[in-house]
């Protein structure tokens, strides 16, 4: 099965470039141009030698994105193991190689990578990442350590569950998560390295605004789990 590599992108930098040229074409790529500004053309010009560059005019979130990007895989594709990767220089194409290994050999599962909390790591994000790790437990009882980790690897026997979890933004990631267990999917998280350029200054997350989102699908989860068990 053909490893590809699927990439949600709005007004990257250089990093996105870099990446490119460490795959070097060893595997296919696909890039999803989530309505960046005009300005940032170049760069998705530099990279369509590197990669399949989809774009629409609209900004509508990194779960947009990612959907988008699998509807072509899948219809591209027949048998494959997809794998995610953030723009902006933070994951590893050594790591995203080493999920996929995983998952050819275990093409139900969903393999998620997980950073080390470790002082290279932005204050902001050790702080966000912590309180989320411990309010995702809390609700779900699931013991999952990075939960916002966006370098993730799953086979097409899961495309139909990815294109069918709610939410266009953040929080489409976080659904994943959170309906994995009703979904009777097993996930298994594997160590890769931390990374952050310029202390993260190229993420385009927004602390309270996309906060706010992913504590509210977890909430909502949590509740209508609740009246279900009553």
């Amino acid at each position: 099965m053909p490893y590809v590599i699927l990439i949600p992108s709005y007004e990257p930098d250089e990093q996105l470039i870099n990446l490119l040229k460490e795959i070097d074409n060893k595997y296919p790529v696909v890039i999803v141009n989530d309505g960046s500004d005009k300005s940032f053309n170049r760069i998705f010009k530099e990279a369509s030698q590197y990669a399949h560059i989809i774009s629409y005019n609209e900004n509508m979130g990194k779960g947009y994105a990612l959907k988008t990007g699998l509807n072509y895989i899948d219809d591209t594709y027949d048998k494959y193991i997809v794998v995610t990767m953030d723009s902006d220089g933070q994951h590893k194409l050594s790591d995203a190689i080493k999920l996929c290994n995983y998952i050819k050999e275990h093409n139900e599962q969903l393999a998620l990578g997980r950073r080390t909390w470790d002082k290279t790591m932005p204050l902001r994000s050790r702080l966000g990442n912590g309180i989320t790790r411990v309010i995702f437990k809390w609700m779900t009882k699931a013991k999952i350590y990075d939960t916002q980790s966006g370098l993730r690897a799953f086979s097409y026997k899961l495309t139909d569950y990815m294109l069918n979890i709610q939410g266009n933004r953040y929080e489409y990631e976080m659904n994943v998560l959170l309906n994995l267990k009703d979904s009777h999917i097993k996930y298994h998280e594997i160590k890769t390295a931390t990374i952050y350029i310029n202390n993260n200054e190229a993420s385009h997350f927004n602390t309270i605004k996309d906060s706010y989102k992913i504590y509210k699908a977890i909430f909502k989860w949590h509740n209508h789990h609740r009246k279900v068990n009553k």
